[in-house]
């Protein structure tokens, strides 16, 4: 039987062997450790669950999932109102068992304890206090967020629209260039990029008349992201420049289902309690692709930013949120003490999958591009 490891690497080489630095950064961060690696390794996942469908079998409950769900998957966004946090990258969205995103996000917790720097019996507490969250979610229950939470929150709605211009554009109006994280984009791709914004179709408010084309540059970042389309573009609109993200929709490893952008925003817009603003759905060629109004700061929460004291508080919010989800995804049912520890054993048994994955992954990497 072929090794989980080898799955995924063939799945790496078959989408990035023509872009080798991509490769190369891709599997370089995934070494970093086995949480890092679960972030990346998505074709192993769909893979482990397909060998052993008895990890999920039982665990009731259907609805539209995050589909790449772990504790880096989570952060600021800009809401048609002010600020919100909450779950903020659905790419790998798709219609399943609730259970496949709760055990994804209880495996990457698991996997995640070095950077916690948390015991193992600490990392298993957070488990239960994601589990309890999630079940006052499915019940449209309330757990307030952490107070670091709310003070992120305030920070970032205090900041002007045009802050995160600053980093961004060079004083001649261009986007900054950068070998390893915007590049150039190709000239072919650069031509595409006005017929998707006159296809996009973003949620309020939306820019007024036709937005021109100042400026794009490719965007390197993420993990498992990494091969998708993704470019920075500067616009004009209503009188000041407006910096874009356009991203392609890949789709996910576990569902047979063509990507769709359209589905994409749809959902986001059906199971989030206040969605991103200036987000649609378009085209970059042949690609779906979705287009947002980038601000400063928003972006995902790093596990090295979470306070030590807050850990067990920032769990069970944080699996609270995914409950929340899961209910407005079509989720109607309850979970009973012993789904929630079926769970807990599912998602320890994969983190040990992971970490055997991880080892041979990184002889593999290490053959090929040594120590770094």
């Amino acid at each position: 039987m072929t090794t989980l490891a080898a799955v995924q690497l063939g799945a790496d080489e078959a989408r990035l062997g023509r872009r080798p630095e991509l490769l190369e950064r891709k599997w370089q961060r995934m070494a970093r450790s086995p949480f890092a690696f679960l972030r990346g390794a998505s074709a192993l996942w769909a893979k482990a669950l397909s060998r052993e469908p008895k990890l999920l079998r039982g665990l009731p409950g259907v609805a539209s999932l995050v589909g790449d769900l772990h504790l880096e998957n989570v952060g600021v966004f800009r809401a048609a109102r002010g600020v919100t946090f909450h779950v903020n990258d659905f790419d790998e969205t798709f219609d399943g068992p609730i259970a496949f995103d709760v055990v994804r996000l209880l495996t990457s917790t698991l996997l995640a304890r070095a950077e916690l720097q948390v015991s193992g019996v600490k990392v298993l507490e957070l488990g239960w206090a994601m589990l309890d969250g999630h079940d006052v979610g499915l019940r449209n229950g309330l757990v307030r967020p952490p107070a670091f939470v709310k003070q992120l929150v305030n920070e970032v709605n205090a900041l002007p629209a045009a802050a995160v211009l600053k980093k961004k554009v060079d004083e001649a109006g261009r986007l900054v260039r950068n070998p390893e994280k915007t590049p150039e984009a190709p000239v072919a791709v650069r031509q595409q990029v006005g017929a998707a914004l006159k296809g996009w179709k973003p949620s309020r408010p939306s820019p007024e008349g036709a937005l021109e084309v100042l400026d794009v540059t490719r965007r390197i970042a993420g993990t498992g992201s990494l091969g998708v389309e993704r470019l920075l573009v500067l616009v004009k609109g209503d009188g000041t420049p407006w910096l874009l993200e356009v991203k392609e929709v890949r789709g996910s490893a576990f569902s047979p289902k063509t990507a769709s952008a359209d589905q994409l925003v749809s959902v986001m817009q059906r199971v989030l309690p206040k969605p991103p603003a200036c987000f649609g759905a378009s085209r970059l060629g042949r690609l779906p692709v979705v287009i947002t109004k980038l601000g400063a700061k928003e972006d995902k929460l790093g596990v090295d930013e979470l306070p030590p004291e807050a850990l067990s508080s920032y769990a069970r919010y944080l699996g609270f949120l995914v409950g929340e989800i899961h209910r407005r995804g079509g989720a109607s049912t309850k979970w009973s003490a012993a789904h929630r520890a079926r769970a807990l054993d599912g998602a320890q048994h994969l983190a040990g999958l992971h970490e055997t994955a991880f080892l041979r992954f990184c002889d593999v990497v290490f053959d090929r591009f040594g120590a770094q």
